[in-house]
């Protein structure tokens, strides 16, 4: 007799609970501590890479910039953060701070980098060369419309300046 009046017990709270939870519109509704700006919500993240201080070898520093500066010229945007160097100070600049940038354009998926002259002094060295190549191309494959990189200086070709291609990821 006392198993009936429990399971009866039990029968009866199931009931009342499922007629609660179906009833009862449960909102919640969260509140941030503090306010979310309308700037904050624009913000992405941009990976660069430099050369590292003690490694000689590339290194990935993230940027969160406001993605309204990505707009008008995201590829002038990247390289022109390129040319003005690291954030972290374990990392140093690969493209020389003289360098002008003078124009990007794309032209089907190839991004056709133009540079002024400066930028051939650094690429004397071969190592550096293929080390800014590959800084530009990595900073720039994040954009999908970017299948290859072709860097001219002073709408020159110049031998030796490999073009870069997602398909064979090579330099």
């Amino acid at each position: 007799m006392q198993k009936w009046i429990i399971l009866g017990v039990i029968f009866i709270i199931l009931i009342l609970t499922t007629v609660i939870v179906l009833n009862v519109d449960i909102e919640t509704e969260y509140t941030p501590e503090t306010e979310i700006e309308e700037t904050e919500l624009r913000k992405t993240i941009i990976t660069l890479y430099f050369l590292d201080k003690n490694t000689g070898e590339l290194a990935k520093e993230s940027r969160l910039i406001d993605s309204k500066e990505l707009i008008i010229k995201p590829y002038e945007e990247v390289i022109n953060m390129l040319i003005n160097g690291p954030e972290n100070s374990n990392y140093e600049r690969i493209i020389p701070e003289n360098v002008k940038l003078l124009e990007t354009k794309l032209e089907a998926d190839c991004l056709v980098i133009n540079f002024s002259n400066e930028i051939l002094e650094s690429m004397r060295d071969e190592s550096k060369k293929v080390k800014i190549t590959e800084s530009i191309y990595q900073s720039l494959k994040e954009f999908t419309e970017i299948n290859s990189v072709k860097i001219l200086v002073e709408n020159q070709e110049i031998e030796g300046i490999p073009e870069v291609t997602t398909e064979n990821n090579e330099i």
